[in-house]
């Protein structure tokens, strides 16, 4: 009889550690900016999370997916090691390779949206939407009007379109940043020469314009004088005494000392 004691009390101890280990189990704790989402092999998912606080989950019989509700963010740039990936390469309207630098910010808005339609690894579809979305997109404008003066308009459309793209599937679009976008240098090259040849064009057409609007001053200028010229003549022919009052301005003689003569 004493020989079966160390085996029973093994029995008990382990009869105990399940017991604990099972209903510490059943308690989960979600923190400050996650939600906890919860699979019952019974009724399977449960369609509202679990928010920040304790809680108590049927031990054995459930699992849970921990998602982080705060804004997240992805970035496509070269040489960074922070970075998700390089710059998105698509090609403009016209045919020229565009590379861009891009920030998408982004949060979880329903984790279990979220893991009933794309799992856990939903980053990889936000992701492949994002360069997608950014090939579909920048192949509506020209290179030149992303090299200056459309890129507002397309960062504009990328939002539209991610936003769109992504609100079905639990996740909210907060921002999207074009940082930068590189060109092939030869087109640049063009573009810059371009743009010399246009304002040294410009200058001239302003230059010539000035010169046009003074002359058009001058003889204006010319045609005032000339008819004060006339006036005077006019005002001579029909009154003699009129002379008398050039003289006096001439001469320095006042109206009335010409007046008293």
């Amino acid at each position: 009889m004493t020989r079966n004691i160390p085996w029973i009390r093994s029995v008990l101890i382990g009869g105990v550690s399940l017991v604990a280990l099972t209903i510490f189990d059943a308690f989960r704790f979600v923190e400050n900016g996650q939600s906890l989402v919860v699979f019952s092999r019974l009724y399977g998912l449960q369609r509202s999370a679990l928010q920040p606080g304790f809680h108590f989950v049927l031990p054995l019989l459930t699992e849970t997916y921990a998602f982080d509700t705060k804004t997240k963010t992805l970035t496509w740039k070269d040489e960074d090691s922070t970075a998700y990936a390089p710059r998105l390469a698509s090609l403009s309207g016209d045919g020229q390779v565009i590379r861009m630098e891009l920030t998408l910010q982004y949060r979880i808005a329903d984790p279990v949206v979220v893991l009933e339609q794309l799992g856990d690894d939903y980053e990889e579809y936000i992701a492949a939407t994002s360069r997608s979305i950014v090939f579909t997109e920048t192949g509506g404008f020209s290179a030149q009007a992303l090299f200056s003066t459309d890129r507002v308009a397309l960062q504009s459309q990328l939002q539209e379109r991610m936003t769109t793209a992504l609100e079905g599937r639990g996740i909210v679009v907060e921002a999207l940043l074009i940082r930068d976008v590189q060109f092939d240098p030869d087109f640049v090259a063009a573009i810059e020469a371009k743009t010399i040849t246009e304002n040294q064009l410009a200058q001239k057409e302003f230059e010539i314009s000035q010169a046009r609007e003074d002359a058009r001053t001058v003889i204006s200028q010319a045609e005032a004088e000339a008819g004060q010229l006339k006036a005077k003549a006019d005002a001579l022919r029909r009154n003699p005494q009129y002379l008398n009052i050039v003289k006096a301005e001439v001469f320095g003689e006042t109206l009335d000392t010409l007046v008293t003569r």
